[in-house]
């Protein structure tokens, strides 16, 4: 689960959503899944950029904070 984060929170810290390999299969994040976690990435955890693992840690550990879009976008990974 925490390794589909880590995913989701790579291709949201890239510019263009590239098909990354989970699991054997691919996972594309949308433009919206991008665009709702951004501003809190930068917000909340612009510390941990650009470690993807830190970023994820960073959104579970500041969870209550987040965006309700961004923990909609969390939720939608089993988060």
């Amino acid at each position: 689960m925490l390794c589909r984060v880590m995913i989701l929170i790579a291709a949201i810290l890239t510019i263009d959503a590239l098909p990354v390999a989970a699991s054997e299969r691919a996972v594309r994040v949308s433009a919206s899944d991008r665009a709702a976690c951004m501003p809190d990435a930068r917000r909340l955890c612009r510390h941990a950029m650009p470690n993807v693992r830190n970023v994820v840690l960073c959104f579970l550990s500041q969870k209550s904070k987040l965006s309700n879009g961004c923990r909609a976008v969390l939720a939608s990974y089993g988060l």
